[in-house]
């Protein structure tokens, strides 16, 4: 088991926790509990799809200590996670030191690392609840297609 820090739509009472309570019944994945990264990173909340991104730009002036939960997952379940969040083509999944339960552990966390330079401009954040955005991706919680995977990936990486 591998630990993995999730600071976004992934976490309990989220729209995407369903993937995580799916590995919690298959014991593919155990909560630790909630941590906070050591080192201070900008996590913002796109103004067009309203989805939150921890942007690989660490100790930014605008960047804070996020705070996230920390699970225990299975190679099974971090492959499912490197499949939804596109690694590596769009996050980049890389170890970074949390603090969990008094103690520094090490984690795999979903970085953006190539993004539009005024993702840098939008307030940071330390925590994300989708409830204070209800227009999470367009308002629609149905899957997107590929098309619109695929252009809302250029868009976030600046290329559109």
């Amino acid at each position: 088991m591998q630990r993995v820090f999730l600071y976004g739509t992934l976490k309990k009472d989220q729209p995407n926790h369903a993937r995580m309570a799916a590995g919690l019944q298959s014991e593919d994945c155990v909560f630790e509990g909630i941590g906070e990264t050591q080192t201070r990173y900008p996590l913002i909340v796109d103004p067009l799809f309203n989805i939150p991104f921890l942007l690989g730009a660490p100790n930014h002036p605008k960047a804070l200590n996020v705070e996230g939960e920390v699970y225990s997952v299975s190679e099974k379940m971090l492959k499912n996670l490197d499949e939804l969040e596109r690694h590596p083509t769009f996050y980049t999944r890389q170890e970074i030191p949390v603090q969990l339960n008094g103690r520094t552990q090490v984690t795999w966390c979903y970085l953006l690392q190539n993004f539009r330079e005024d993702f840098l401009q939008r307030p940071a954040l330390r925590t994300y609840d989708s409830k204070d955005y209800p227009e999470f991706l367009g308002g629609s919680h149905k899957p997107p297609t590929e098309e619109e995977r695929q252009k809302f990936i250029a868009y976030a990486k600046g290329t559109a």
